[in-house]
């Protein structure tokens, strides 16, 4: 499960400006404190270059970089998988105008203020897993759609340098109505979740070979392994202790209420084998992190969205696509929202992927069947409502709650165990939103039993 609230094109503060501030009213209203030069994250003169050569795309330009500084993004806490930060390059483009220009930039890093944060994700691998896939990967896939931002620069397995997809107009809209989309917000994330699906077909279908095969290790199971020494084999453990104790109190006075404690940890432990490559279907690059805060919304000036793209792929994985399409749309909606709208969602997101196909001259039915994603569709749906849990009850924290975990080293190393449990009862005592939702979460997975 990712807790990274990314706010690659949120405003500094928590999306509090109005529509008609500018970019770089944005930015300035970030630097609530003394701007840091990039080699205070390992950031050095040759990498900088190498930036600016990448965003102009010409190798052999000619320039001068004048300044580099990088601030903060946000006075709040804005991510768990990793810090982030605003770059900011002033150069010299040497030309027959040597014009001046400003290039700003995202920049993310591996956290290092929480140390059992830090080791958690060096041991999850999270930031290897999205530095190698940006840095060679994505780079490829690219080629035939747009399904994330550009990468100018990956270091260290712990660096990106990242287009600020602000300056385009995109934003999160994760923080409204409790992670909840409509329909219009749906369709526009299924059609960036079905171009960087198509994506990896195409490059599989150019090449001849599997994803794995061309980036061996890249999208191995990095959230859900079953192993010694695995961080998340006891967050998973704990998850359940958490969902049992949210059970009894939102099923309280149910008869089958001991039947459904009994039935809950193994349907949960499924989770285990549904991340796994499938023998059966098609793989694809997949996501698997699809919460609100990691679809990014492009408007028009109606505010209707109208593109959308992907971030954050700490979590990706090689699997059926139907994992992802089930992950989105429930993760994403309520119950009953999509016993009304479950199958039309699923032919758009279809209806997607083979007009992306068409466009490229190539055969839907022999690269993407309909058939059999639509047969998997039906048995990923356990999966969706196992991760809609798994990620809700913590994602949907209000924001006091977050503050508190992120306080201190002290804090975060308290939020396990009862202590967990506590928070999360407690919430569903006094937060009606909360309650609201995670009591539909848990009947949407009772159901399935």
């Amino acid at each position: 499960m990712s807790l990274s609230i990314n706010l690659l094109a949120r405003s500094p503060s928590s999306v509090q400006f109005s529509n008609n501030a500018t970019i770089q009213e944005r930015i300035d209203s970030a630097k609530y404190i003394t701007a840091m030069k990039p080699k205070k994250f390992n950031l050095n003169h040759h990498d900088l270059e190498t930036i600016v050569k990448r965003y102009y795309q010409n190798p052999k330009l000619h320039f001068r970089i004048q300044s580099s500084e990088v601030s903060h993004f946000s006075t709040n806490r804005v991510g768990y998988l990793g810090d982030h930060f605003f770059l900011k390059l002033k150069v010299i483009l040497e030309d027959e105008e040597n014009r001046e220009d400003v290039m700003n930039l995202f920049f993310k890093v591996l956290p290092t203020a929480i140390p059992a944060l830090t080791s958690y994700l060096e041991a999850s691998g999270t930031s290897r897993k999205e530095t190698r896939l940006y840095g060679d990967l994505f780079a490829r896939m690219a080629q035939f759609t747009r399904f994330a931002p550009k990468a100018y620069l990956t270091k260290d397995d712990r660096l990106l340098v990242l287009e600020n997809l602000a300056l385009e107009g995109y934003r999160s809209v994760a923080g409204a109505d409790m992670g909840i989309f409509d329909k219009a917000h749906l369709e526009q994330a299924l059609k960036a979740l079905a171009r960087f699906h198509c994506a990896s077909r195409m490059l599989e279908t150019k090449t001849g070979r599997t994803l794995p095969e061309l980036c061996p290790g890249a999208l191995d199971e990095n959230c859900w392994v079953l192993k010694d020494n695995n961080p998340r084999v006891e967050e998973l453990e704990n998850a359940i202790q958490v969902l049992c104790e949210l059970v009894k109190v939102v099923e309280k006075g149910n008869p089958k209420l001991p039947e459904i404690l009994n039935k809950l940890p193994q349907f949960i432990l499924q989770i285990y084998d549904l991340v796994k490559p499938s023998d059966k279907y098609r793989n694809v690059s997949s996501h698997g992190d699809l919460w609100g805060s990691n679809l990014l919304f492009k408007y028009s000036k109606a505010s209707i969205p109208e593109d959308c793209l992907i971030v954050d792929f700490q979590f990706a994985r090689y699997a059926p696509p139907a994992y992802d399409v089930n992950m989105l749309i429930t993760l994403t909606t309520t119950g009953e929202f999509r016993k009304l709208h479950y199958n039309q969602l699923i032919d758009f997101y279809y209806g997607t992927v083979k007009q992306i196909f068409i466009a490229s001259c190539l055969s839907p039915e022999e690269i993407f069947p309909e058939r059999p994603f639509r047969e998997s569709c039906e048995r990923y749906k356990v999966s969706g409502v196992i991760d809609n849990f798994l990620m809700n009850h913590v994602t949907l924290l209000p924001r006091n709650c977050v503050d508190r975990i992120f306080s201190s080293p002290e804090e975060y190393n308290n939020f396990s165990g009862e202590d967990k449990i506590r928070m999360c009862l407690g919430v569903l005592d006094t937060d009606s939103k909360y309650r609201s939702r995670i009591t539909g979460i848990i009947r949407d997975l009772i159901e399935m039993l």
